[in-house]
């Protein structure tokens, strides 16, 4: 593999080059995945990741991501050149009904008591239904105990609590057939 010179520019647009990573080995054309500050004409972000492909006398870019935050480019930077390591996590859960729940968090293979690792964090949040009668009080506690999640997952547990609360009838109109659905 020879050097390449990056372009300092890209697109007809000739976008300026902020970060580069070489992502094959190829003499011709070198393969490269840069972020670029696109300043206008974007939408609202001013930064893009694209697949630059470069020979002697060219080069070519496409395969953009646009519109993204500094933060979110340096991530798909990093993404799309294949720099992210990569993992599996798992969780199982055993669910006994004259006991309390316990779930195990398996990250690459190892058990982790805390479920961490020096790059990934998993968070578990169990919503035991058999656990205890549904009331205002255990809608309430569920609720609050989601508001600790991400946006996404506490929406999710959300959307959850409100169908098992629907179809125990809590706001007594006797709406609730027990499809989740309040029809």
């Amino acid at each position: 593999m020879h050097p390449v010179v990056v372009p300092t520019t890209v697109g007809d647009l000739r976008w300026p080059v902020l970060s580069a990573v070489r992502v094959s080995t190829a003499e011709h054309p070198a393969e490269f995945v840069v972020l670029v500050d696109c300043g206008e004409p974007t939408p609202r972000e001013p930064y893009a990741t694209l697949r630059v492909y470069v020979w002697p006398d060219r080069s070519k870019a496409e395969h953009g991501e646009y519109n993204l935050t500094f933060a979110q480019a340096q991530r798909s930077l990093a993404e799309r050149a294949g720099l992210l390591a990569h993992h599996t996590v798992e969780v199982v859960v055993v669910r006994d009904p004259d006991a309390s729940n316990d779930s195990t968090v398996v990250i690459d293979g190892t058990v982790r008591p805390h479920g961490s690792t020096d790059h990934v964090r998993v968070i578990t949040h169990d919503i035991d239904l058999g656990a205890q009668d549904i009331t205002p009080d255990w809608v309430a506690g569920q609720l609050e105990s989601a508001r600790r999640l991400s946006p996404a997952a506490a929406a999710r547990a959300a959307e959850v609590i409100a169908a098992y609360a629907d179809d125990t009838d809590l706001d007594g109109t006797g709406v609730g057939d027990g499809c989740g659905d309040g029809a």
